[in-house]
């Protein structure tokens, strides 16, 4: 006797993981600013990505020979991915009943679930940089000021000055501590006009703090633990060469798989990646206040 049941395979599935790459492409913060990396396949377990050692270069004298030869040194950085994943379990009734809405709100439960661990795996790096500047204190824009300094003076021994462009990830609650810091303090005394702010001031303001300090942006992401009222944000430097690296192994995809006693469908949503610094030298872990306003 044929049996008819929910299409699985025809539109369910690609409809949740449509919604589910949809809200990957929204909710991403820190996947989009470090140093991507896809695996090759076939090619072992880990992936390697080597940086390299300095030489020194010297005086020489006229029609003496150069003796010396110095010698080239490199260090493995190695990322280890790993699965991560998990499932939701939709009955025949669930999807017969509320057809488009339940499919919808699977894609985005999946999605939302893997780019919140794949941030989350991102954002931890932040404690374990060569440097942590606040003390659990209140922002202000001299440590800001000074993780800057820190990272585009980072001695060659280190790694050398960060390259390219500097980002500034913090929670919205420090956020909010700098927009206290750069809010005009209201009229000079005797007149009515403002105190003047200037033009990074008015960007800040003007987008409650999602502007640019010193040159970086100030990127907020709520996904940072604020725990006992301070929280860890991180600036460092972006993108391919820069210092953190999100290595891929495999796309996360979303699998069907049938339970016909169950009369439901199981759905697997599974990834492979792998998170790590190139150069901790390049990341500075900001741990300010991050007290609930109010």
């Amino acid at each position: 006797m044929a049996i008819t049941t929910t299409t699985v395979m025809a539109d369910t599935v690609p409809t949740i993981l449509e919604k589910a790459r949809f809200t990957e492409q929204f909710i991403a913060e820190m996947s989009r600013l470090v140093w991507k990396i896809t695996k090759k396949l076939h090619d072992g377990k880990n992936v390697n990505i080597p940086y390299f050692g300095i030489v020194t270069a010297k005086a020489l004298t006229e029609g003496v020979d150069n003796a010396v030869s110095e010698t080239m040194s490199d260090t493995l950085v190695t990322i280890t991915p790993g699965e991560v994943g998990c499932k939701l379990i939709l009955t025949d009734k669930l999807v017969r009943d509320d057809n488009e809405d339940i499919k919808a709100a699977a894609g985005r439960i999946l999605g939302n679930a893997m780019e919140v661990k794949k941030d989350t795996d991102l954002l931890a790096l932040f404690s374990s940089a060569s440097t942590t500047l606040g003390g659990g204190g209140v922002g202000t824009m001299g440590v800001v000021a000074a993780a800057r300094a820190i990272l585009k003076g980072c001695p060659v021994s280190s790694g050398g000055p960060a390259p390219g462009k500097l980002v500034y990830v913090l929670h919205p609650y420090v956020s909010l501590d700098y927009v206290d810091i750069l809010t005009p303090l209201g009229p000079t005394a005797g007149t009515t006009s403002q105190q003047p702010g200037g033009e990074m001031t008015d960007d800040v303001l003007r987008n409650y703090g999602i502007g640019k300090m010193f040159g970086m942006p100030l990127i907020e992401d709520g996904n940072i633990t604020a725990a006992a009222g301070t929280c860890h944000g991180g600036i460092f430097a972006t993108g391919e060469g820069g210092a953190i690296i999100l290595a891929t192994a495999k796309e996360w995809d979303v699998e069907a798989e049938r339970d016909a006693s169950l009369r439901a469908t199981e759905l697997n949503i599974v990834g492979e990646y792998g998170v790590g610094y190139y150069l901790n030298t390049w990341c500075v872990d900001m741990n300010q206040d991050a007290a609930l306003p109010g």
